[in-house]
């Protein structure tokens, strides 16, 4: 089977999370896409956050992040998690995104939670409201559950930012 690896970035601000309504997939995700030739995926998770949110952001590293000195090889903060997922699209093969997930937080520490992203419509969510699944309206005004992986992974990534 064909695999394409991914990254994804929740962008966390404030005791919220970004989500932008996919209108292929008609759903709400956090920001993301594939990983580019030679980009590892640090680099394409930050790289998908700004085309997507307009937002540059550093990704929240572990505290006890393994710091090597002197020369050698570089150390990536590692994802929150792997996810293996079986991408259905019209048109494609059946194949798999394997996606490093991480969460991110803005270099810039004033963010206006109105002004419009790249990516089109779009939610600043709050962990009250991913704890009680609530649903968000997509454009044509129907209400839409966020997926249950990106609600605890949003719950998860807002959490890491305190």
């Amino acid at each position: 089977m064909e695999r394409h690896f991914t990254a994804t970035a929740y962008v966390v601000h404030g005791g919220r999370t970004l989500f932008h309504w996919h209108a292929k997939l008609h759903m709400w995700l956090p920001m993301g896409g594939h990983c580019e030739p030679n980009e590892d995926p640090v680099q394409a998770a930050r790289r998908e956050a700004f085309e997507e949110s307009g937002l540059e952001v550093d990704v929240i590293e572990p505290i006890d992040l393994l710091r090597l000195s002197g020369p050698g090889p570089a150390v990536l903060p590692p994802p929150a998690v792997i996810l293996v997922q079986d991408i259905r699209a019209t048109g494609q093969p059946l194949h798999q995104h394997i996606d490093h997930v991480y969460f991110t937080r803005p270099t810039s520490p004033e963010v206006n939670y109105e002004a419009p992203i790249p990516a089109g419509q779009h939610v600043w969510v709050t962990r009250a409201q991913l704890v009680s699944a609530f649903p968000l309206p997509a454009p044509d005004g129907t209400l839409v559950e966020i997926a249950e992986d990106a609600r605890l992974l949003g719950i998860r990534a807002i959490d890491a930012s305190e």
